[in-house]
């Protein structure tokens, strides 16, 4: 699989292997839909960040079925997707030497402008403000 970061920046595409490998360690395995969803998230943001229909697809329902099984689990495609996109990002502000450019890009963000907008909301701290609180 073709990574949109790898021929522009290998270093990218490492860091990304590795905090995703980190995060599904920290799940529990499962079957359920969320779980499921969860890991083809992380897989699909090598290539881009994946609408509800590239992933209902890659786990052969339709959006409908899907939402309805995370509905049911009491979740949503775009909560999970703001819970992965989160703890990544909280990962690599914690990594020395990445700009908030490149996480946004990593993120699947259109912009850095957009990327600190949706941190700040998540966690009440602008991007910088963040790593400056983890430097410390």
């Amino acid at each position: 699989m073709k990574s949109r970061f790898s021929s522009s920046n290998p270093r990218l595409l490492e860091l990304h292997e590795k905090h995703a490998s980190a995060y599904m360690s920290s799940q529990p395995p499962s079957e359920s839909y969320s779980y499921r969803v969860q890991k083809l998230l992380l897989q699909q943001l090598r290539e881009e960040t994946p609408g509800i229909e590239i992933v209902a697809d890659h786990l052969s329902m339709s959006v409908r079925s899907l939402q309805m099984k995370l509905k049911d689990e009491g979740t949503s495609y775009q909560k999970i997707l703001n819970h992965v996109r989160k703890h990544l990002a909280i990962a690599y502000l914690q990594e020395p030497k990445v700009t908030k450019g490149e996480i946004a890009h990593l993120l699947g963000f259109s912009e850095i402008s957009v990327f600190s907008r949706t941190f700040k909301k998540w966690t009440g701290k602008s991007p910088s403000e963040y790593q400056s609180a983890v430097a410390v």
